[in-house]
C-alpha cells in the first residue's frame, strides 16, 4: 500500500489538532468568547442595526453571540472528521490512482476541501464584524462554498479512480 505525500498528512494532522482548540475554545473559552463577542458586536453596533433600545439590542446580541458560537461548534466537529476524511482519502488516493496527474490532481482537491471547517471559522469572525446576516453571507458564499465543492470533486473524483481500478471489475 502507498502512503499520500507528507503534506498532505500534515495537513490532515493540523486540521484535527486546529478542532481539538477549536473544542478547548468552546469548553475552557465560552466565557471569555461571549464577552469578546459581545464586544465586537457594540464596536460594529451599525452592522447588527443595533437601537439602543435594550429589550431589542439585548435579542439581537444573544442571537448574534449565538451565532459565533455555533460557527466555532461546527468548526470542531467538522475539523476533526474532515482531517480524517483527508488522511484516509489520500491514503485511497495514494493506492488506487495509477496516474501521477490524476494523484496531483485529487491530493490538491481532497486537502483544499479539508480546510472546509476554516469556513466556520470565518462565519464566526464575519457575523460579528459585518452583521449575522452578511456575516453568514459572506462565509458561506466565498469560503464554505468553494472550500465544500473542492471536498466533494475530490471524493468523487476518489469514487471515479475506485471503480476504475482494475480489480474491481
Amino acid at each position: 500500500m502507498s502512503r499520500p505525500p507528507l503534506l498532505v498528512v500534515f495537513v490532515a494532522v493540523v486540521v484535527i489538532t486546529l478542532g481539538e482548540l477549536g473544542g478547548a475554545m468552546l469548553s475552557q473559552l465560552r466565557p471569555s468568547t461571549a464577552r469578546w463577542a459581545a464586544a465586537r458586536i457594540a464596536a460594529n453596533a451599525p452592522a447588527h442595526g443595533l437601537t439602543g433600545t435594550p429589550e431589542y439590542d439585548d435579542a439581537v446580541r444573544e442571537r448574534t453571540v449565538f451565532s459565533v458560537e455555533a460557527g466555532l461548534s461546527f468548526f470542531h466537529v467538522h475539523a476533526e472528521g474532515m482531517g480524517l476524511v483527508l488522511f484516509f482519502a489520500s491514503t485511497l488516493v495514494a493506492s488506487v490512482a495509477r496516474s501521477r496527474p490524476v494523484r496531483r490532481a485529487l491530493y490538491a482537491l481532497l486537502t483544499v476541501g479539508a480546510t472546509f471547517p476554516l469556513g466556520y471559522l470565518a462565519y464566526a469572525l464575519a457575523v460579528v464584524e459585518l452583521g449575522r446576516d452578511d456575516g453568514v453571507a459572506l462565509a458561506e458564499t466565498w469560503v464554505l462554498t468553494p472550500l465544500g465543492l473542492a471536498a466533494i470533486t475530490g471524493l468523487i473524483g476518489l469514487t471515479v479512480a475506485l471503480a476504475r481500478r482494475p480489480e474491481a471489475r
